[in-house]
């Protein structure tokens, strides 16, 4: 069994990588976040060890539009920059292991989130994705507002894969440095360093998350 959470799981950096996609896993940990930019966005990629942020210069879009583009966006979302992001183990079952991965307001006023985040693996010292994203379970969407301070949580499925793939057939195991989550609704991304994450690369699909819920 592996353990999300290799390194210290705590801060909240925001960081901006590609591949989920925007809807855009003993003793309790938190993980390092870094804020960095996806390699398909105009700006450089992090080096996942990274420990201080970084934070761009983003124009804001008006309210009303971001949500007609996107009419499942809460009108109030979170916004990135008001928002932290880390990992906590959440248990496991026959082959699996559960985790937590909880996103925290950490503005001053309320905010809302709703959906389902993305999340896959990362490597290479560039944020390069490796194998499938999570798969996304939407069933039970619901609107929650986070008050200054409230913590919500999305639950985070991932096959114990091993070091051969384990019950996976075509499970190709490479090592990752750890993972990048995007908020439900959001195009920005959050690196939550773990050396001990693995991928199936190629592969199956081998993780599955849900929408957020009350933790």
């Amino acid at each position: 069994m592996r353990v999300l959470g290799g390194a210290v799981l705590g801060a909240a950096l925001v960081l901006a990588l590609t591949g989920c996609g925007s809807q855009a896993t003993q003793p309790t940990r938190t993980a390092t976040v870094t804020v960095a930019p996806a390699p398909s966005v105009s700006s450089t990629a992090p080096s996942p060890s990274a420990t201080a942020s970084t934070t761009r210069t983003a124009t804001p879009q008006p309210t009303s539009t971001r949500t007609a583009a996107d009419p499942g966006r809460p009108a109030n979302q979170c916004t990135d920059l008001g928002v932290s992001v880390i990992t906590a183990p959440g248990g496991g079952g026959a082959g699996s292991e559960a985790y937590q991965v909880l996103f925290t307001n950490t503005g001053g006023t309320p905010c809302a989130l709703r959906g389902t985040p993305g999340v896959s693996v990362v490597g290479g010292g560039d944020g390069t994705q490796l194998g499938k994203p999570a798969a996304r379970d939407q069933a039970a969407v619901r609107t929650l507002t986070l008050q200054a301070g409230d913590t919500v949580m999305a639950p985070l499925s991932v096959v114990n894969i091993g070091t051969n793939g384990g019950p996976l057939d075509g499970c190709t195991v490479r090592k990752g440095d750890g993972y990048r989550v995007y908020p439900p609704h959001s195009t920005r991304a959050f690196f939550v360093q773990d050396s001990s994450a693995v991928a199936c690369s190629p592969g199956p699909s081998f993780m599955t998350v849900g929408p957020v819920v009350p933790r």
